[in-house]
Formats: structure tokens, C-alpha cells, sequence
């Protein structure tokens, strides 16, 4: 506790040293609005009938690689929803039950930062699986949170953003959850919101129910409000494929069965305009695949917004826990009762000033972001002391970052540029058991070692609204992310498996692209609204495993013989069954590339949203990423590439919305079944070729703004394919049966109540 006591001292003394000086500027700074009769040049207003402004369309015209999507009245999954964003993806296990957000092929810790509210996610979810290498479990980064409580999703691709920069090499995905105003409608005092859905082929049924009031306290706009919501599902766990197979014959068995619940509860204290409290916990209980699962996050927010253009302030204190608690031999013969805990602090604080100066707009924001980050592991019982030392299962460590980031963006005329730099120093520490007496590697001895680096990471985003219909945009960001307890302690092999010299990644993204904006495009009152771009990010030390067979003998002139020697096989110098698996920085460099595309016409009584991404990439691929090696992680390389076209009309005074989902997914890759490797020992791929096309159709009624009612019907030709990034296609039980993994033609009736 002492460390964290030290970085977060190390964070808030910068924070609290500007809020002085600029209430001193503030303060000495006369108002002299009367003196300056300058004529300004404004930028184009933004005016349609047809569209309300939501998070997708303030993304569309934001310059930048930025995009959001409202999820609030879909029936689709999380995971399809989130799919129909350019350069955005999701990694899918149905073992999990967690969304793990990729973006641009990259996904997992540090290289995406996944938040919930503003709080960046750690959870690392372990499911035991009795089909792969030795019963170890299939493990990824994600975040457990309930699709019902989530509103809308914000995701920034490969340029700076002050704290949200922190440690995301590739970017962010921000999920917001229901707030008080979601639920009541002004002015009532009290509110509800309800929502259900079923659906068959292995959808199940949810419920979610909301209570919120909103209490006014003086005549500064000063009032008192909270929200609790309750949400709960059953999921059957198996379904159909196209050809009316049922998955449990090739990824699923009994114990995806699942009945997860999850509570939501805020506070809002607004004592005036100048300073407001936000408290919230959030809680998720679940049991699948044989392992109860227990989440807790909690967050509290102060706002200090005086009348005073140089103070906008904001502090947010979290803490997010979880349990994993693994039944009997879930884990195999050799560890039993075994117990996965997790817990991250996190404290992000800033301040932004905006003045103006010689016709310019200025808006200068500064911060600090800290997170302390511990994963721990627990057997009850092991068959060997041995057995638990060379054990992969939930490794342990801890992960500190410690930062300090400004941005400053200036607007002049039809002009901005945003200028963006952070400071990051991160520290990895954990415990390398001893190595065998057979094995070389540094330190033999049991040893408790560290892995710290600090670095700068500047960026820049330039931008300018030449016309409505042709608003370019230019960036560069320099972005880094630590290594991650789960690559530094890997344990397969013991102390032989983890690297003390591994170090941090690094990306360099260019990203060149324009907006569009354009009124009345083909009837008066259409808005038409596009985003096209091209980026090229170059990855440094990019971190994979490999695999290594280690040599028998400890004696120095045998060992170099069987380093040397191509027939160290033949005489049994080397031990094929003893094979480390470790993480280690790629010499080479790493490059992502490619355009995205997102264009919305709405006409009012006809709409179309249509998404594009094509992306090349030569990433490394991980050997424990294989069913047969551990399965830390899964594939993340994008599909060539990948469309949706959404469209639809709208008919009855606009309550009644039909519409259709068309999803093209080019060529993709898995993991081989099998576990195949080349001739050097990395793990093997298969190609799947182009998808089938996949069309879902959807009709939304608006009784009144009370009550909603949605009839949706997926894969409507029921046609068989596999969804990309799914775990499923590279279980070790499809190797046995080669099937499609997606599910077949599928019903889901909803509905949605507020007043």
C-alpha cells in the first residue's frame, strides 16, 4: 500500500499545483468583453430534421477515427452490434461470458482499453475446458458487464485522447451505462425503465428493471437523484448451426448453461452548478463452464465547474474486484479447488481551461491517471509442489502505472489542431520460481524481479472544415502499453517460462481521412454523413510466445553439443515432451494497415448505414494461443475485410421502423484444431474463405414514447458459416467435427417500458 500511496501522492501534486496557478490567472484576468469588436468567422451550423443527435452521428462529424453506436432498443447481441463498426471487432467465447472489444486486429490489455463509465477494465476471465492440453482452460481480458445496462459505446482508433491514451496501444472502447436522465423523463420526480427479450436457438430470455428518481434541492439547479437496476438471464448454452446441427457436438456441453444477474446502483449529488458527486457500484454474479464468477466495480466522481472558463475539474477514484472460483477437478487431475482473484485501484483527475487569445479558441486540459493492478491464484490441492510451479493456471503479478498527460487544442477559423502528450513510467513485478537443475536461464535462483520503463508519447490531430461535404483530417500518434502480468509470469515450464527482459510495446499510427456533411442531398431535409480514412500503424517489440524444447543435460560441453547438433533428437539430448512456452519482444517490426468507411443517409421516412473496413497485417502469432498449449488468447488478426448495410423505412408517422441487416465478412484465419506447427515450432493457421452473406431482418413499434415493442429475425436463409474471431473455431472438440460455428436462423421478440 505504501507504493500505491506514493504514486498516487506522485499524481495528484501536479493536478493540485495547476488548479492554484489557474484560479491565480483566473482571478488576476479583468473581463473585458465590451473592448474587442472583432468580427470572428464561425464554422458552418448543422441543421436536420431528419436525424436527433446521437453518439453515432456526434462520431461522424468529429474529426478523427472516432466512433459510437446506441444499443439501448437492439435486439442483436452485444458482440454483432459492436461488429458493425469500422476497424472494430470483438474476440467471441461463449465460455467467457465477457465482450472483449478489438480494434484493428489488436484486443486484450494495454492493447485496447476497454472502459465502463470512464474505468478501465482488467478482468482476466479463465474457463476450464475438459478438451484441451491437460484440462487447462481457455483465458482472455474482457469485461463482465450486462448488455442491458449499456447505452451507448464510444471507441477512438489510433490517436491520442488525454487519460483514455493511457496504456492503449491501439485505442479505447468506452461503454456507458444508464444514467438517472436515462431513466426518468424531465420533469417527473420519478422514473421507470424495463426491457425484455427472448429468443430461441439458444438466445434464452432477459429481463432488466430500472427505478430512478430526481429530487430538486434549491433554485441553483442543485438536486438529488439515484438509480438501481436489476437484470438477470437464462441462457441455454447450445444452439443450431445452419445445418441444424447442435453445437454441443462442436463447442459446447452442459455447463455453458448459464443464469447470469447483475445489479447497477447510482448516486448523483449536484449541491449547485458549481460542484457535483457521482457514486456507483456495480455487481455481476454468474456460474459457467463449471467456475462461479463474482464482479464488483465501484467508482466515485467529483465535478468542480465554477463560473470560471479556466476551471472544469473532474476527479474519478475506482476500484473493480473479482473471484473466480473453479469446482472440484475443473482444472484437471493435478490442481483442484482452484481460486482466481483480481483487484485494480485507479484514480484519474484533470482540469481544462478555455480562453481565447488574437481570434484563437484555446482549450488546455491536464491530468494524471494512476492504476494498481494485482492478479493472484490459489489451489487448494495439487498433486506435486512441481505440478503447481509449472503451471500456467491464472499467473500472478502485479502491474503499476503511474502518468501524467496534457492536450491542448486551438480553433482558428475553419482550422484545429489538437496536440496531445502523456508521460508514462509502468512497473511489473512478480515472483520467477527456481529453475530445475537441468535448465539454463537467468536467474537460476528464485528470485523476485521487475519490470519498469517509463516513456513520452506525443500525438497530433490537424484538422479543417474547408466545405460541409469535405472536412479533412490528419494525425499521428506515438503510443506504448505495458507488458501484462499474464506474458511476464507465464509458468508452463516455471522459472524457465518467464522473460525478465521483456519489454513494452510501441506503435507509431499515421491516419489520414475527411468527413462529409451534406443537407438536402437528394429530397429536402436528408443529411447525409460520412467518415472515410486510411491509417498505417508500425508496432515496436510486439509481444508473442514462442515455443522452445529444452535440452536434457546441465553440463556445459553436453549442452552446447545439443544446442549445435541437428541429431540432438536421435540421441535423446533433448526431451520432446518438456517444451517452454515463453513471451518474448518480435525483432521485426510489425505493421496494421488499411481504409475504413461509415456513411449514413437518413431521409426521414428512409434510412441506410453502411460500414467498411479492409485491413492488412503481419502479426506473429502466439503459440499459447493453441488448444494444445495452454490457449492464453485467441487470434485477433481482422478478417481481409468486413461490411454491414443497415437499412430501413419508417412508416406511420415514424413509429413503426422496418429494416434489414446485410453483414459480408471477407477471408479470415484460425488456430488449427489440431495444434499443427511449422518447422520452427510457431503454431500453425487455416483460412477460411469469404462468408456467406447474412442477412437479419428487425421491426421496432413505438406504441408512445412509453412503451417500444421489437421482432427481429438473424441469419433469416439460415445459411451456415462461421462468425471470425470466434473461440469456437478452434476448439480442440471442432477438430472432430468440422462444423460451422454461427448459429442458424434465429427469433427474438423484445420490449422496452419507461415512464
Amino acid at each position: 500500500m505504501n507504493k500505491i500511496t506514493q504514486l498516487i501522492s506522485l499524481g495528484i501534486f501536479p493536478v493540485g499545483i495547476m488548479l492554484i496557478t489557474i484560479t491565480q490567472i483566473a482571478q488576476a484576468q479583468a473581463p473585458n468583453s465590451g473592448n474587442s469588436q472583432q468580427a470572428r468567422i464561425f464554422r458552418p451550423l448543422k441543421i436536420s430534421g431528419s436525424t436527433k443527435n446521437t453518439p453515432s452521428t456526434q462520431a461522424l462529424e468529429r474529426p478523427g477515427a472516432y466512433s459510437a453506436l446506441s444499443v439501448e432498443y437492439n435486439l442483436q447481441s452485444l458482440d454483432s452490434a459492436i461488429r458493425t463498426l469500422p476497424g472494430v471487432y470483438t474476440q467471441m467465447d461463449g465460455s467467457q461470458g465477457a465482450v472483449n472489444v478489438n480494434i484493428r486486429g489488436l484486443s486484450g490489455l494495454g492493447r485496447v482499453n476497454m472502459m465502463v463509465d470512464g474505468v478501465s477494465q482488467s478482468y482476466y476471465g479463465i474457463s476450464p475446458s475438459q478438451y484441451t492440453h491437460g484440462q487447462q482452460p481457455y483465458s482472455q481480458f474482457g469485461s463482465m458487464i450486462d448488455p442491458n445496462f449499456i447505452v451507448a459505446l464510444e471507441v477512438e482508433k489510433g490517436q491520442l485522447n488525454g487519460g483514455n491514451s493511457i496504456n492503449a496501444l491501439a485505442g479505447s472502447a468506452n461503454f456507458r451505462t444508464l444514467a438517472i436522465d436515462d431513466v426518468i423523463f424531465s420533469p417527473h420526480v420519478y422514473g421507470i425503465r424495463s426491457k425484455t427479450r427472448w429468443g430461441n436457438n439458444g438466445i434464452g430470455y432477459n429481463g432488466m428493471l430500472a427505478l430512478g428518481t430526481k429530487i430538486a434541492l434549491n433554485s441553483s439547479q442543485g438536486y438529488i437523484g439515484g438509480l438501481i437496476a436489476l437484470s438477470g438471464h437464462n441462457i441455454p448454452g447450445n444452439y443450431k448451426n445452419g445445418d441444424g446441427i447442435n453445437s454441443d457436438e462442436f463447442a459446447t456441453d452442459s455447463t455453458f448453461k448459464q443464469r447470469p444477474k447483475s445489479q447497477l446502483a447510482k448516486i448523483n449529488y449536484k449541491v449547485n452548478d458549481f460542484h457535483q458527486l457521482e457514486l456507483s457500484g456495480r455487481w455481476y454474479q454468474n456460474k459457467l463452464t463449471r467456475r462461479n464468477i463474482n464482479t464488483k466495480d465501484y467508482f466515485i466522481k467529483y465535478n468542480y465547474t465554477p463560473f470560471n472558463d479556466f476551471i472544469d475539474s473532474e476527479v474519478l477514484l475506482s476500484n473493480s474486484q473479482s473471484h473466480q472460483d473453479f469446482s472440484g477437478d475443473s482444472l484437471g487431475w493435478a490442481l483442484r479447488q482452484g481460486n482466481s482473484y483480481h483487484q485494480s485501484w485507479a484514480m484519474n483527475g484533470f482540469n481544462t481551461s478555455r480562453f481565447s487569445l488574437h481570434n484563437i479558441d484555446y482549450q488546455f486540459t491536464l491530468g494524471s491517471k494512476l492504476i494498481a493492478t494485482k492478479y493472484h491464484r490459489q489451489v487448494s490441492t495439487a498433486s506435486t509442489v512441481d505440478t503447481m510451479i509449472r503451471n500456467p493456471f491464472s499467473p500472478s503479478g502485479k502491474q503499476n502505472l503511474a502518468s501524467a498527460y496534457a492536450k491542448l487544442k486551438m480553433d482558428y477559423q475553419i482550422y484545429t489542431a489538437e496536440f496531445d502528450i502523456n508521460y508514462t513510467y509502468y512497473d511489473v513485478k512478480g515472483h520467477k520460481p527456481a529453475c530445475d537443475a537441468r535448465e539454463k536461464c537467468f536467474p537460476e535462483g528464485a528470485a523476485d524481479f521487475r519490470l519498469k520503463h517509463g516513456g513520452f508519447n506525443p500525438g497530433v490531430l490537424l484538422s479543417a472544415e474547408i466545405i460541409p461535404e469535405f472536412q479533412p483530417f490528419a494525425s499521428y500518434a506515438y503510443s506504448m502499453r505495458a507488458p501484462n502480468a499474464q506474458e511476464a509470469f507465464f509458468s508452463n515450464e516455471g522459472g524457465a517460462s518467464m522473460n525478465p527482459f521483456l519489454k513494452g510495446e510501441k506503435a507509431q499510427t499515421v491516419q489520414l481521412g475527411f468527413n462529409s456533411y451534406r443537407p438536402d442531398l437528394i429530397i429536402t431535409g436528408d443529411v447525409l454523413r460520412l467518415k472515410a480514412l486510411w491509417y498505417h500503424s508500425k508496432l515496436t517489440d510486439y509481444i508473442y510466445s514462442r515455443g522452445y524444447i529444452l535440452c536434457r543435460t546441465h553440463a556445459d560441453d553436453e549442452y552446447h553439443r545439443c544446442l549445435n547438433n541437428d541429431d540432438a533428437f536421435d540421441n535423446y539430448d533433448v526431451n520432446a515432451n518438456v517444451s517452454m512456452y515463453i513471451y518474448q519482444n518480435n525483432p521485426d517490426k510489425v505493421t496494421l494497415h488499411g481504409y475504413e468507411l461509415q456513411a449514413d443517409y437518413d431521409a426521414g421516412l428512409f434510412y441506410s448505414t453502411l460500414s467498411y473496413s479492409k485491413e492488412s497485417s503481419n502479426q506473429p502469432m502466439s503459440v499459447t494461443y493453441s488448444s494444445d498449449a495452454f490457449s492464453a488468447g485467441d487470434i485477433s488478426e481482422l478478417p481481409e475485410y468486413y461490411l454491414s448495410l443497415d437499412s430501413g423505412i419508417r412508416l406511420l408517422d415514424k413509429r413503426l421502423k422496418l429494416g434489414t441487416l446485410i453483414t459480408i465478412t471477407g477471408p479470415s484465419k484460425r488456430i488449427t484444431p489440431s495444434g499443427e506447427r511449422n518447422e520452427s515450432g510457431d503454431i500453425m493457421t487455416e483460412q477460411y474463405e469469404q462468408q456467406p452473406t447474412i442477412i437479419d431482418l428487425y421491426a421496432k413499434y413505438t406504441i408512445n414514447r412509453q412503451i417500444k415493442l421489437m421482432f427481429n429475425v438473424n441469419n433469416i436463409t439460415n445459411r451456415s458459416y462461421s462468425d471470425a474471431l470466434n473461440r469456437a473455431n478452434s476448439s480442440a472438440k471442432i477438430s472432430e467435427k468440422d462444423q460451422h460455428t454461427a448459429r442458424g436462423r434465429t427469433y427474438m421478440l423484445g420490449a422496452a417500458v419507461r415512464f
